[in-house]
């Protein structure tokens, strides 16, 4: 499957926040409940700063998913990856974190993903280790 990569434009604003709340409802609503006001509060207060190092992931002209990174230092910040469920577990995302992951010429990547997210499984894959858990999240760092 053909996968490419395209910068954020204001017109994908609406997929951005559906596919967040596709992806991170069933955990934030076990943790904290879903608040759709105080969630589209945090979400736009997240385009903010987020939006300038986003893309949007297509397969065939279809937007299906997302990742937005930042820089932290000496540290390069995997902030999201969402890829759309029907487009999970066919390799996608593993290919576009290797691929971001080589790119971004840091020897440090850092990301946090909820506990009960089976995506870990995948970041152990990579080389990604537990540097740090809260309550709700593990914070995992990759050296190169």
């Amino acid at each position: 499957m053909e996968i490419t990569v395209k910068k954020y434009m204001p017109i994908d604003y609406d997929f951005v926040y559906q596919l967040k709340k596709e992806c991170y409802y069933p955990y934030v609503t076990e943790i904290w409940g879903w608040d759709e006001e105080k969630q589209t509060d945090y979400f736009n207060a997240f385009m903010e700063k987020a939006k300038e190092n986003m893309n949007i992931i297509y397969a065939r002209d279809k937007r299906i998913g997302m990742i937005n990174c930042s820089i932290d230092g000496d540290t390069y910040e995997l902030e999201n990856i969402c890829i759309l469920p029907e487009y999970r577990n066919q390799g996608i995302g593993s290919r576009l974190l290797a691929e971001t992951i080589e790119r971004c010429g840091y020897s440090k990547v850092r990301l946090q993903a909820f506990k009960k997210n089976p995506v870990i499984h995948l970041y152990y894959r990579l080389g990604f280790t537990i540097v740090e858990e809260t309550e709700n999240h593990y914070r995992m760092l990759l050296e190169k």
